[in-house]
């Protein structure tokens, strides 16, 4: 699959959109020069789904001239890991946007040990300081929720994920931010994708939770979504400066 298709085949993929796309920049949930900053573990430090989300906002929204997305993901990282560094590397920089992608290492690294409310507690909790962190600098939040532990929406890691899915919406609604559902977005597509799939097969991500383009192309949708993108933009959009053509999708 060419890198400039790949919006075009991942979003044949996905659900449709809960709510009409926007059809007028008007609409956007970015403006013009907004800076925004991503916070996140191992799968934003990696940067493919801010650079295929940049690429949609130089090609579709170049007179906006949005700068590029700061990048301050750290793999390994879980939620109390980011809450102590977010003042220094998220609130001091003043942006106007914040999406914060958090929740995969808070399970995925305790697969080893029982389901733990009080990890659960804790996890909310710092999700929900760095929103307010967020909100108090005046910027405006995107919770982003975990995503996947193996494709397979029966795994084990995929089940406990659904509490903490819960746990980012619970804190979004409260703090009247942004929650995108890409835990759900995952599941939908990858419930797509199996129809035709070889057993076992791994098409969005390398190792059953860090992703491949198509993962990044999936991850960017749902963000790009909620940001009020209409599908049409990500659609027309080149990939092919942003993921090589080796190793597609």
């Amino acid at each position: 699959m060419e890198p400039m298709r790949l919006f075009a085949m991942i979003l044949s993929l996905a659900p449709p959109p809960a709510t009409q796309p926007a059809t007028r920049e008007a609409e956007l949930k970015v403006k013009s020069g907004d800076q925004m900053v991503a916070m996140g573990d191992s799968i934003t430090q990696a940067g493919g789904y801010l650079r295929a989300m940049e690429a949609v906002f130089a090609q579709q929204y170049a007179a906006m001239k949005i700068p590029g997305i700061v990048n301050v993901g750290i793999s390994g990282q879980k939620a109390e890991d980011m809450v102590a560094r977010f003042e220094k590397d998220v609130v001091r920089r003043k942006p106007a946007i914040v999406t914060i992608s958090v929740g995969i290492n808070d399970v995925w690294h305790r697969m080893a040990e029982p389901a733990d409310p009080k990890v659960l507690e804790t996890y909310e909790r710092n999700v929900e300081r760095m929103v307010k962190m967020a909100k108090d600098g005046g910027a405006r939040v995107f919770v982003l929720s975990p995503t996947v532990i193996e494709e397979d929406p029966a795994s084990e890691g995929n089940k406990r994920l659904a509490a903490y899915v819960a746990a980012g919406k619970k804190v979004a609604d409260r703090n009247k931010c942004d929650y995108v559902d890409l835990h759900a977005l995952f599941l939908k597509s990858i419930a797509n994708r199996n129809k035709t799939a070889k057993p076992g097969e791994r098409f969005f991500t390398t190792d059953g939770v860090h992703m491949k383009p198509a993962g990044d192309v999936l991850m960017a949708v749902g963000v790009l979504r909620a940001m009020g993108v209409p599908d049409a933009k990500m659609k027309t959009t080149d990939l092919d400066k942003v993921f090589p053509r080796a190793g597609q999708p």
